[in-house]
């Protein structure tokens, strides 16, 4: 049988257009390498953002896709691509009402600013109650009908190895299905496999330049999609513009995983807590002010420390202060508990033991709790002008969290043109390839920044416009 269109990947991007083009009597086939569907949408926060929604008109927000797209080109500083951009932001109210209509449980406080990135100039970002999964529950009722009608085909456990191509142009893909090599044909492929920071060897492959992953992504992102089509000829694009999370932290020492729902650190900006610890790199030297707002400049000033990482010293009264912790829903007492474990966070009685369990060098650490504890005595931070001084280092027991910079999402994808065609090394089409997704990387729509809301509705919007048009 030859299909009319063939998607690889189950998730944010694909669901949505397999729908869609069912629902013009198009015979999809989808290809998911997993047990079940919906991708990343099992684990992201599922923000989303877009200019000129009822949800903001009901908050009186006054707010146009033109808008969005401004501050998407000025936050990224005019590295995402601008035709991407413009693309999704138009697309993005179409998508909003499209979930509206499907009775999406939008949260009650959204649209709102976000400040863990850089802030819109305006409220757009849109969220539901259960994060991703509140997409899940109103794109599951759907995909189960589309599936029950004889135009779409779900095949599970089967991994994308391989295009089929006549010349520059792809008939079908390969698959892997319990060992077994099976090919299928298509007048359309589109890739929506996702990302690949499930991968640390691609990554590496990729960012030579980097530490070790960190990866709190799906661990089924790995890159499958981007490598097949650039083994057929396929140019990428992105990887250069990457940047990590801040906050990852490792439950298990050296496992290269960590996990936003379960072990976070508060670090990404100031604005949600009050900062009652300091940060010391590797070389046990505060590098920042802890206070800083602006989680662009957070991040940039923590991708220049050594590998990447840092620790978050603290002392007993700070765990006793009014406010969140300085974990990601962690009370006090939990951050105790997982202190006398000795493996997430580090507990100790002096600055020598403190020295000897995180391995930070003695004498440069001691320098630099005297220094701040100075400024805390006098009120005054004289290195980076931060003025929370509530909290020094000043009486044992002495806590450390170490935080690793981590990948969420990734950014470096499969190129594609306003179209969403694959393009190869030379600029030109590939005939019948397509992707959409994280596939494209997370540069094409948010640049070397992190954008609110760039990642999950553009790769809705370009799903369903695939599904609209192919």
């Amino acid at each position: 049988m030859i299909y009319d269109l063939i998607l690889v990947g189950a998730g944010t991007a694909g669901m949505p257009c397999a729908i869609e083009a069912a629902k013009r009597d198009r015979t999809v086939l989808v290809i998911e390498k997993d047990s079940k569907v919906g991708g990343t949408l099992h684990l992201t926060g599922g923000h989303m953002s877009a200019g000129g929604t009822s949800q903001q008109s009901q908050k009186g927000i006054s707010d146009t896709p033109e808008a969005h797209f401004d501050d998407v080109m000025d936050i990224s500083s005019g590295t995402a691509d601008p035709g991407l951009v413009r693309l999704a932001t138009r697309e993005a109210p179409q998508t909003m009402a499209w979930l509206d209509a499907l009775e999406f449980a939008f949260a009650p406080e959204s649209p709102r600013l976000v400040y863990g990135h850089v802030p819109y100039k305006t409220a757009r970002t849109h969220h539901g109650t259960e994060a991703g999964k509140s997409i899940l529950n109103v794109l599951i009722p759907l995909w189960k009908q589309t599936l029950a009608t004889d135009k779409l085909t779900c095949l599970l456990n089967h991994t994308l190895t391989g295009l089929l191509m006549e010349s520059n142009r792809v008939i079908g893909v390969r698959c892997l299905h319990e060992g077994e090599e099976r090919l299928f044909y298509g007048q359309n492929v589109v890739l929506t496999t996702g990302g690949y920071g499930g991968n640390p060897a691609f990554f590496a492959e990729n960012h030579p330049d980097l530490p070790p992953l960190k990866s709190a992504a799906n661990p089924l992102c790995r890159g499958e999609g981007i490598s097949v089509a650039e083994k057929s000829g396929a140019a990428t694009w992105g990887f250069d513009k990457h940047i990590g999370s801040l906050g990852g932290v490792e439950l298990e020492p050296d496992s290269g995983l960590v996990d936003f729902w379960s072990a976070w650190a508060m670090v990404l900006t100031s604005v949600y807590r009050t900062t009652r610890e300091i940060y010391v790199n590797t070389a046990g030297e505060r590098f920042m002010n802890e206070n800083e707002v602006n989680a662009d400049t957070r991040e940039r000033v923590v991708a220049q420390q050594p590998d990447q990482c840092f620790f978050i010293l603290f002392e007993e009264r700070a765990l006793d202060a009014e406010g969140m912790t300085i974990m990601l829903n962690w009370t006090a007492e939990r951050i105790r508990a997982e202190a006398e474990k000795g493996k997430t966070i580090v507990k100790a009685n002096s600055r020598e033991e403190l020295a000897h369990k995180t391995g930070l060098p003695l004498v440069a650490l001691s320098e630099t709790i005297t220094r701040f504890n100075r400024f805390v005595t006098q009120g005054r931070d004289d290195d980076f002008g931060r003025t929370s001084l509530q909290n020094g280092l000043l009486q044992p027991p002495f806590y450390a969290i170490k935080s690793h910079v981590s990948v969420l999402l990734t950014f470096g994808g499969i190129r594609v043109n306003e179209q969403l065609q694959v393009l190869n090394t030379d600029g030109q089409v590939i005939e019948n390839l397509y992707a959409a997704g994280e596939t494209i990387g997370m540069a094409a729509t948010s640049g070397n920044a992190f954008c609110s809301g760039m990642a999950v509705t553009p790769a809705l919007s370009f799903g369903r416009i695939l599904g609209r048009r192919l």
